[in-house]
């Protein structure tokens, strides 16, 4: 089985360049093919790629598309059974692509399978609760983010150990290989969502579908979590986070799962506000100080008064106030 592999990019810096050496560098018994679709950096990232990895196919989307519209771009040029969607932030090792290949050519019926992440220091990342956003869950997520409420009720939560094999609920966007037959039928992401989601709800449509995920531990990677979006004002990640999960909530169950979804973030930011407060009293700081500013941000967006800003590349803002026509995307390098 061919693969293709595609990474969406935005001011990636070094994390893309060693990302596309690490790919090189793979063992494979395999055609591996690499589309790169950058979101109109302005860090030189696409060039340098462009200049280093000539193999590659790069490409300019012309402007800040975000990760799933940006990986629909890649559809037309991908004619493998096999599809790679890989964060520019991440390195495989030597052997990565070699065992997950094998193993979905081992289990036809997965339709997506994921692998361990590690953190520059050598920790797993968490996988996170096997469930999704519903009206239930959400108005648990308050009383879980509290340390002891978590470890009190961790035996009956839906929860993965990264360091096992198994079959999953939903997996992410960081590394995430999926049959081309399953993407078809599911659409590709769907690019309502900026960032953020577009994963559990893929992950979602291809078990509606029939196939199954599978988080693979013997595979792994190494992943430089929120290494490009630290790049994007402050607050945004956070905000771009609910305003996804929001839009995902509108998707599945209406108006009502959104309004629900506002209260409950506008609640906990309120109590997590005057806890911050009291803190700030006794315990003077910058980080307490940003950490306030981010809750009252957060709080903003529930009430409807704030949305996450997205940085429109030069070209773009030409483009939208009729200096100038839009531009084509690049043609493949």
């Amino acid at each position: 089985m061919d693969l293709t592999i595609v990474i969406v990019n935005w001011n990636g810096g070094e994390f893309l360049l060693r990302c596309l050496r690490s790919i090189r560098e793979s063992r494979t018994s395999f055609e591996v093919r690499v589309i790169v679709v950058d979101n109109d950096s302005r860090d030189g990232s696409r060039e340098l790629a462009q200049r280093q990895f000539a193999e590659f196919h790069i490409f300019n989307s012309g402007a800040n598309l975000g990760f799933g519209k940006a990986n629909n771009l890649a559809r037309p040029r991908v004619t493998t059974p096999l599809v790679l969607f890989l964060n520019p932030d991440t390195e495989l090792k030597p052997d990565t692509l070699e065992r997950m290949v094998q193993l979905m050519m081992a289990k036809p019926d997965v339709g997506a399978a994921g692998c361990k992440m590690r953190y520059l220091d050598g920790g797993v990342q968490e996988q996170g609760l096997q469930w999704y956003p519903t009206p239930i869950t959400i108005l648990l997520e308050p009383v879980l983010a509290n340390r002891a409420c978590r470890r009190l009720f961790r035996p009956l939560l839906p929860r993965l150990d990264p360091l096992r094999s198994a079959y999953v609920r939903k997996l992410y966007g960081g590394f995430m290989m999926v049959r081309k037959e399953a993407l078809d039928r599911a659409g590709w992401f769907d690019d309502r969502y900026f960032m953020y989601a577009e994963d559990v709800d893929l992950s979602r449509t291809i078990r509606f579908l029939g196939w199954e995920l599978f988080y693979c531990a013997e595979a792994e990677i190494l992943h430089v979590c929120g290494a490009t979006s630290e790049k994007a004002p402050s607050g945004f990640s956070l905000l771009m986070k609910n305003d996804s999960i929001a839009k995902y909530m509108c998707k599945y169950y209406g108006w009502i799962g959104v309004a629900l979804f506002r209260l409950v973030v506008g609640v906990s930011a309120v109590f997590r506000m005057l806890l911050g407060s009291l803190l700030c009293m006794v315990r003077q700081g910058t980080r307490a100080r940003q950490r306030l500013f981010t809750l009252w941000c957060v709080f903003l967006w529930a009430v409807g008064l704030k949305r996450p800003f997205v940085a429109e590349s030069p070209r773009a803002t030409e483009a939208r106030l009729g200096a100038v026509e839009c531009p084509a995307p690049d043609s493949v390098s």
